[in-house]
């Protein structure tokens, strides 16, 4: 059984106490929180979740810290933090003065804005993004906009899209290490992470993603550690064992269980794996967790 992906509806029902009715998810692939009015209604910490969407924060106000994959991420007043579609990701704590706005959006919305190589630019970019004080406020009035047109009872998408495309490209004008030209290693590795979030617990053979990029293993090797600082075996184990943590939640599974259900045929060599990702044991991660809700 894979993993249930997070949707919108999914994280309101699921993590928030309350609401303000103008602030429900909404049926549509670009969505805006203001999160001065729901931050208060979040329970904090989240659970660790794998959302099916890609979401931004900016923050003009206040600070948060925010899990992503296996790093906790501290964003500040005028920091862009962007989680992607695959990544595993927990809201750890806000500010009693945060500030600022979400935005959620669908890999389909970025194709539909972003030229091929805007996209690779934007998904080699860190996690957190610092912007420029002139760029950050130039974006808040423009989320305001945005938000303001997506919660008409008729919003008109096309004048949100273009709102947000030129928020998306003021991000990635404005993010100090991505003026070099994409190359081709950046393509090659943004493909291969899109290939493991797919089909990891399936295939963690690296021949597998070798066959389907089309490369040789030398080339892909270097690519990814060009880019990444890791090989692409490491990194393909990476994300199993960040999957795992999700599986782990659900206490009515044991460990060998989980072990099996992520296609580890050797529970034994999976703690193993856990311990040297992680390093805790997948009991001591388990005990972590129960210690969290008591």
């Amino acid at each position: 059984m894979k993993i249930k992906r997070v949707a919108p509806a999914d994280f309101e029902c699921r993590y928030m106490t309350a609401v303000p009715p103008v602030f429900k998810t909404r049926d549509t692939p670009l969505q805006i929180f203001d999160i001065r009015e729901t931050a208060a209604f979040i329970s904090l910490p989240t659970p660790l979740y794998r959302p099916d969407y890609n979401f931004i924060v900016h923050l003009t106000k206040g600070t948060a810290s925010q899990q992503v994959d296996a790093a906790v991420k501290h964003i500040s007043p005028h920091d862009v933090l962007f989680v992607k579609n695959g990544n595993v990701t927990a809201l750890l704590e806000t500010s009693d003065d945060v500030e600022g706005y979400v935005v959620i959006f669908e890999d389909s919305t970025l194709r539909h804005l972003l030229s091929k190589e805007k996209l690779v630019r934007l998904f080699s970019a860190g996690t957190v993004i610092p912007l420029p004080d002139e760029a950050s406020h130039w974006l808040t009035p423009l989320f305001m906009l945005l938000a303001r047109e997506i919660y008409q009872p008729a919003p008109d998408l096309e004048i949100c899209y273009s709102l947000f495309q030129a928020a998306l490209l003021k991000i990635i004008a404005a993010d100090k290490g991505q003026h070099k030209s994409v190359n081709r290693s950046s393509e090659i590795t943004f493909a291969f992470k899109e290939l493991v979030y797919k089909h990891h617990v399936e295939e963690r053979s690296v021949a597998f993603y070798v066959d389907k990029l089309a490369v040789s293993v030398n080339y892909l090797n270097r690519c990814v550690q060009q880019t990444l600082g890791t090989a692409p075996k490491e990194w393909i184990n990476k994300v199993n064992i960040q999957h795992s943590q999700l599986l782990l939640q659900d206490f009515t599974k044991d460990i060998a269980a989980v072990a099996f259900e992520l296609n580890y045929e050797d529970p034994g060599y999976f703690g193993r794996l856990f311990k040297k990702i992680t390093r805790l044991t997948p009991s001591e991660y388990r005990a972590s967790l129960m210690q969290s809700l008591s």
